[in-house]
Order: C-alpha cells, then structure tokens, then sequence
C-alpha cells in the first residue's frame, strides 16, 4: 500500500510540474511602450495615453497576442534620450513615432509607417502673398527656425542665409507674428495644436508650401534585442490591421474637434 501511495505521488508531482511548467511557458511577453507627446499622434488626456498611434499600437500587441502571447506592461511618456536608450538596451520595448534615416536603419527593427510627418512653411495671413512652386523659391526671404533643428540644417545647407535662430517654437510664431521674419516652420499634423498651446488664433496663419526633404514617415520600432519572434508576429498584425483600414479609421476619430481632442486642447490652455 505505501508503495503504491509512493507511485501515485509520483505521479502527482510529475503533473503539477508539467502543469506549472506548461503555464510559465505560456506567461506573456512583457511589452513596454515609449513616446513623447506628439499631438493627435500621441497625447495624454486625464493621465490616460491617447491619440490615434497610440490606439493604433495597443491594436496591433493586441492582434498579435492571438498568434504569441504578449501584452503592454505600460505606455511611458518620456525624453527623447531615455526613451531611445532605453529601447535600444532593453528586449520587448516599443518606440514610437521615430522617422526612418540610413545612420538609424540598423539600430533598430522597423515594424511599420504609423503617420506621414510633414514640414510646411508657414506665413502670417497678411505676411508676403506669394505661391513658390517650391521651398528653394523663398531663398531671399527671411526664417525663423529652432536652432539646431533640421530644418536650420538643411536650409543652410540649402543656401539660404536669412535664418533668425530660436531656442522654442513659440518664439518663431511671435516673430512671424510681428512681421520680424516672413516665414517659419511648422510639423503640419500639431500645427492646430501648437498655435493654441502658444495662445495664437490657428487662422492668422496660412501654410505656403511643404518641405519635401522633411517630409517622411515615422515608424513603429524595437531594438535588435527583441526576438525575431516578436517582431515577425508584430509585423504580420501591423500590416494586416493597416491594410483593414484601422489606422486610417482612427486618424480620422483624432481630429481637432473629436472630443477627446477637444479634451486635451482645453487642458492645454
């Protein structure tokens, strides 16, 4: 009898290990999530990430847990310099919107285009009324540009040499605004955002003509230290969703005037 009772133990133990084993395999991956506030792309409302890349990525983790168990741990908005270490040094962490250049192709692992980023040259309404076929053509005008930004680099590189530096995007509106400089720089998508941010009425100002070499999209990635596993299953989920029309559904459900927006434009006043 106690030998028996010894078998069945046995036996009983060898069912919960494999029980306890088979549920640790099965525990999901860890998914930490980065950005920076990037309105309508990605905002806080109510201490609640939001904003239709936002929405779009936790759809994407979401379909792709069906094929590899994973989830979100969390959606961190943080510095630039954070975020980007961290993503590089950690496995199973997400970074997003970040624009694709040759020096950036092989830090990391690009899942997917999540929105187009557009540069446009901006006037005040009764600033200089031209139509430039291009940007080249208001070389003998007069910018205001963020120093050390992009759009100082190539601009200089460019030729042009009428380039009033600020320190913040704000200051190059209030220049614009009192006829200091003819033109100024603007991302198109938070451009509606931003002027209210800056307590300026959006319609006083008026998009002349966009910067084609500033003009790209921004992406989904994760560094090379996450699992060809993960990445793959995260890929097949972000185009599978994208070519369904989800993420062009919910660019449309973050405009101006949807109500979380209109949520975060108050909260920002």
């Amino acid at each position: 009898m106690t030998r028996q009772s010894g078998k069945f133990g046995n036996i009983a133990i060898g069912w919960i290990a494999l029980f306890w084993g088979t549920a640790s395999l099965a525990e999901p991956i860890q998914l930490d999530l980065y950005t920076q506030e990037f309105p309508p792309l990605q905002v806080q409302v109510d201490q609640q990430a939001e904003g239709y890349v936002v929405k779009f990525v936790e759809a994407v983790v979401e379909h792709a847990s069906q094929s590899l168990s994973m989830e979100i741990t969390d959606v961190h908005f943080a510095p630039w310099k954070r975020a980007i270490r961290n993503t590089q040094e950690n496995e199973n962490t997400l970074f997003f919107s970040l624009s694709r250049t040759p020096s950036r192709e092989l830090e990391y692992q690009w899942i997917g285009p999540v929105s187009p980023y557009e540069v446009a040259i901006y006037r005040h309404f009764d600033g200089p009324n031209v139509s430039p076929n291009s940007f080249q053509d208001l070389k003998n005008f007069s910018f205001a540009a963020q120093t050390a930004s992009n759009f100082e680099e190539m601009a200089r590189e460019e030729g042009f040499t009428n380039i009033i530096p600020v320190n913040y995007g704000k200051v190059a509106i209030k220049l614009l605004r009192a006829h200091r400089v003819d033109f100024a720089p603007l991302v198109t998508s938070s451009y509606h955002y931003r002027m209210e941010q800056y307590g300026y009425d959006p319609k006083e100002f008026v998009e002349v003509v966009k910067v084609d070499k500033l003009c790209k999209e921004l992406w989904l990635v994760t560094g090379n230290k996450t699992s060809q596993q993960v990445v793959e299953a995260l890929r097949d989920s972000f185009d599978e969703l994208k070519n369904q029309g989800k993420l062009a559904d919910l660019m449309q459900q973050y405009q101006p005037d949807s109500e979380i927006m209109v949520r975060y434009r108050n909260a920002m006043k």
